[in-house]
């Protein structure tokens, strides 16, 4: 597990110091970068770039993830002067919730995407800056062809992205760019939401994940990961909401949790939620 941790964060590393973006970091000879760097509590979160995939249009999608350093301590960092993108050109969905070091899968992978044009020059970076715990860190997406990556399917491994429905008849996505509710579910304050989806995979089994994604508070489900039969009966969570607002929602499938680590293939979907008191 220590050497696991270790060549994870040699990665980590490399990516945050790549291009411009290097002159921003903090040296590391004030860091001491090791597994002892995750703890309970206390420590950053750190934004990372999964790499890229073409569309069919021509445009390309950056990929973006994080990596919490803290076990049991989750962090919400609105989006704003200390969680923002370089370019206000873009539109994203960045996540403002930051949920613990999950144990299984180590860092919460390709949780917001951003689509660049067609001729998003390959020399050109579009930085995530995140700012936690007193650390201001950054990590460049580009189109570099060394980052891209298989979506939705791998042919190598013979994996598929999960397909991802809000209804049992309705229209459905599949991928890491994802699909999001049309109409906001509503609710209210301490009273369980029930969320749903629909997913289709040739497997046997999929994984499910669940995960607030972004909102003015914490959320509590009732499970927050397990595997389901696909091609059947719905996937569902209990959400409880403590305070109202805007939340959003970010449901995650891929046909084996550890697939993860071959950055192929799992599905997004978001859940827009509006909860009054």
């Amino acid at each position: 597990m220590r050497l696991t941790y270790k060549l994870l964060l040699f990665s980590t590393i490399s990516m945050l110091l790549v291009g411009p973006v290097a002159a921003q970091q903090i040296p590391l000879s004030r860091q001491t970068w090791s597994a002892e760097v995750i703890r309970p509590r206390g420590q950053p979160v750190i934004p990372l770039f999964d790499g890229w995939f073409p569309n069919s249009d021509g445009t390309k999608t950056l990929c973006y993830s994080f990596f919490n350093l803290n076990t049991e301590q989750a962090l919400t960092i609105p989006a704003g002067a200390n969680n923002y993108l370089s370019d206000g050109r873009f539109e994203a969905q960045l996540p403002t919730h930051f949920d613990p070091l999950p144990p299984r899968y180590r860092h919460k992978f390709c949780v917001f995407t951003v689509t660049v044009p067609a001729d998003f020059p390959s020399n050109e970076t579009l930085v995530w800056n995140l700012s936690s715990a007193d650390q201001d860190l950054s990590v460049p997406g580009h189109i570099k062809p060394a980052y891209i990556l298989d979506e939705p399917s791998s042919k190598g491994r013979g994996d598929l992205a999960p397909l991802i429905k809000f209804s049992k008849n309705g229209e459905g996505a599949r991928g890491r760019k994802g699909i999001f509710n049309n109409t906001p579910i509503t609710g209210k304050t301490n009273v369980a939401v029930e969320l749903s989806a629909w997913i289709e995979h040739p497997d046997e089994e999929v994984w499910v994940g669940w995960a607030l994604h972004s909102g003015p508070d914490e959320v509590k489900f009732d499970e927050l990961e397990y595997m389901i039969e696909p091609n059947g009966e719905a996937a569902r969570v209990q959400a409880i909401f403590s305070e109202p607002g805007q939340y959003i929602i970010r449901l995650q499938s891929i046909d084996n949790v550890a697939a993860f680590e071959f950055y192929c293939c799992h599905s997004n979907a978001y859940y827009q939620v509006n909860i009054t008191e």
